[in-house]
């Protein structure tokens, strides 16, 4: 079977898009857990906790302070991320709200399925 250049091309923006929406639903795991730390030590609601930016940039490292409330709201659906404002991938996603401190972003197409798979298997939301 002989495929076209133009499948090459989807096949090849499909596996980047798994790839970015993988990595982001692992930042999202990490700060899931940096969450439930916080608040069994006694953290609360309008306590603070600094969180990975959930970009797809494999070398960010930003850090985002929110608070628990904050995040647990971004969270409700689970295409949700949170990223460092200048870090949406418009391929991958649409921003839903944007402040100075953060920018919430919705996944669409493969991202979206990926990032909805990885939060069932990981048994949130």
């Amino acid at each position: 079977m002989v495929r076209s250049a133009a499948w090459s091309r989807v096949s090849v923006v499909d596996d980047r898009e798994t790839r970015v929406a993988r990595n982001e639903a692992t930042f999202r795991a990490t700060n899931r857990e940096i969450e439930r730390v916080a608040e069994s030590v006694g953290e609360q609601a309008d306590d603070t906790i600094d969180v990975i930016c959930e970009c797809g940039q494999p070398t960010c490292e930003e850090l985002l302070p929110l608070t628990i409330s904050e995040y647990d709201a971004i969270h409700r659906q689970r295409d949700r991320f949170v990223v460092v404002p200048g870090h949406v991938d418009t391929h991958i996603e649409r921003v839903v709200t944007s402040g100075d401190r953060f920018v919430v972003v919705d996944k669409f197409g493969t991202a979206q399925a990926v990032a909805e798979a990885e939060e069932r298997r990981a048994g949130t939301n």
